[in-house]
């Protein structure tokens, strides 16, 4: 049912919220983190796909490459908040959920859904309203295109991972994923200057992190098998709403009336980019081959 995808889709967005609180207690270095995160959640993925089916090499090869095109994303963007102003690299790197909507409509030369363009650009408001609540300065040029590239390769990940979701199992795409994230971040990880914990609260860190990635991703894979990829990608936005009200009670970050303010905007476009999603597609219609509910 497509209550089950948005409930899921939901879920693993409020998931991720946190992700970032847990980032800034980190024990290692940016790329580091990214590292550890990808690689400790391949080992959920490991216990859940021993239960899935397998996929083809062509399939594999293509999540892989979206592996790949994550830890590119997770790179850049580090880096781009080093080098450009915290306002640029958030709204720059924002753009991803309007890229996974427009994309698709270059490639197939068809008509973008205005609904979810729509409720995307109202809720791309509201992150430069919250972004500007947390003030800029020093902006960089090749940070900036960092920015955008992390953007672009999300968009991309993105797109791959739904495509992928909708004919095989959520828990194999997602494995093969990781293992491409994992894989494609560790070079990076290795110039870093910390690169492993000095204390073991240090690894129950990173391990709460890559639980919540994990339980975050496949969550939203499995809603992407039924759910618009323009609109599950526009629901990404609600993650800095998230991080905003849980940085309230954990890091003692009041927030401001600008930051609530885009908070509002974020969930009026998100709603509005989901108008109907919870309608069922073709109730009559018969199941594609393939297209049934993953092995749990």
């Amino acid at each position: 049912m497509r209550w089950n995808a948005l409930g899921r889709l939901y879920a693993g967005v409020g998931l991720s919220g946190i992700g970032p609180i847990l980032v800034r207690m980190s024990p290692v270095d940016p790329a580091a983190t990214a590292f550890w995160r990808l690689a400790l959640s391949c080992i959920p993925a490991a216990a859940l796909v021993w239960r899935s089916p397998g996929m083809p090499a062509r399939d594999i090869g293509l999540a892989l490459l979206a592996g790949v095109m994550l830890a590119a994303d997770l790179v850049l963007w580090n880096a781009s908040i080093v080098r450009t102003s915290a306002l640029e690299a958030t709204l720059l790197v924002m753009i991803y959920p309007l890229l996974v909507a427009l994309l698709p409509a270059l490639w197939l030369r068809r008509r973008p859904d205005g609904r979810v363009v729509g409720g995307g650009l109202v809720a791309f408001l509201g992150i430069a309203v919250l972004a500007g609540a947390r003030g800029a300065a020093g902006g960089d040029l090749l940070g900036n295109g960092m920015a955008l590239l992390a953007a672009l390769f999300y968009a991309v990940c993105f797109l791959i991972s739904a495509a992928l979701c909708r004919r095989q199992s959520a828990a194999t795409v997602t494995f093969w994923t990781l293992i491409g994230a994992a894989l494609g971040a560790l070079p990076v990880a290795l110039l870093q200057d910390r690169i492993l914990p000095e204390e073991a609260s240090g690894w129950l860190n990173l391990a709460a992190q890559a639980l919540i990635a994990f339980a975050s991703q496949i969550l939203i894979a499995k809603a992407l098998r039924t759910l618009d990829a323009g609109f599950s990608a526009i629901a990404g936005y609600g993650q800095p709403v998230v991080a905003t009200l849980l940085a309230w009670p954990i890091l003692g970050q009041v927030p401001q009336a600008a930051a609530l303010t885009g908070s509002v905007f974020i969930i009026a476009g998100i709603a509005l980019a989901g108008w109907g999603e919870a309608a069922p597609a073709e109730p009559t219609a018969p199941a594609r081959p393939g297209a049934a509910e993953p092995a749990r």
